[in-house]
């Protein structure tokens, strides 16, 4: 498997496995606790689909879609990513147009690498192992090992970030020490500075709409996937 193909495949198990499911509130449970029950139960279940249903994803687009939108878009603070591509500093300072605009093209971007991504999926097994919570007790790490039957096992860390409601959305994604905003936001920054945040909108935008555009096209044999991508 080449370099590129892993790197997509994790990303895209990490898209899957940043997901949440509602508290209990019939028993007190500290922090840390609330997160692994969040998450434990849905890392299995994903899992589970993923090995019974990666061909049929692989092959109908608008089915991997739909499992996107259910399980996982939902729940990826796709604002708290967007503003650490570029700095918090930098996020502030536009305007709620090229907020909001750029927000939606980091969305669509994560969903791309998604969807990029299942084509390099073999039948790896996820498995929460641990979970560690901040001092503040705003932010967390969930530790998950992905088992291959032809690789070692690697350990791939979802950096997630606490609500007002209490409930934890993935913000990041860590593998070997190094996190997809850490490897993005150079390029993010430089393209900002020198070029404004409207050329790195159209920058995202563009590989975006070239990648769905193909995609649509093979979808179109099967069933077609959502206006907002075609």
């Amino acid at each position: 498997m080449c370099l590129k193909g892993l790197k997509l495949q994790l990303l895209s198990a990490a898209a899957a496995l940043s997901l949440v499911v509602p508290l209990s509130l019939a028993v007190p449970l500290d922090k840390k606790s609330i997160l692994r029950q969040q998450y434990e139960p849905i890392i299995s279940s994903v899992s589970k689909q993923l090995l019974a249903k990666h061909e049929i994803f692989k092959k109908d687009p608008s089915a991997y879609q739909a499992f996107l939108d259910q399980y996982v878009r939902p729940y990826w603070d796709v604002s708290s990513t967007s503003r650490a591509l570029i700095g918090g500093k930098n996020f502030i300072v536009l305007d709620k147009k090229h907020q909001l605009k750029l927000v939606d093209s980091v969305d669509k971007t994560l969903v791309r690498y998604a969807f990029e991504g299942i084509d390099f999926y073999s039948g790896q097994q996820f498995t929460l192992v641990d979970v560690a919570i901040s001092d503040s007790g705003k932010m967390g790490w969930v530790q998950v090992v992905i088992k291959s039957k032809i690789l070692p096992d690697l350990n791939l860390d979802i950096l997630v970030k606490r609500n007002k409601k209490g409930v934890w959305k993935a913000v990041d994604v860590r593998l070997k020490g190094i996190t997809y905003v850490a490897v993005k936001k150079y390029q993010f920054k430089k393209i900002l500075k020198k070029q404004g945040v409207g050329a790195l909108i159209t920058s995202l935008d563009e590989k975006n709409n070239k990648f769905f555009s193909e995609l649509c096209k093979t979808a179109d044999k099967v069933n077609k996937v959502d206006k907002q991508f075609c």
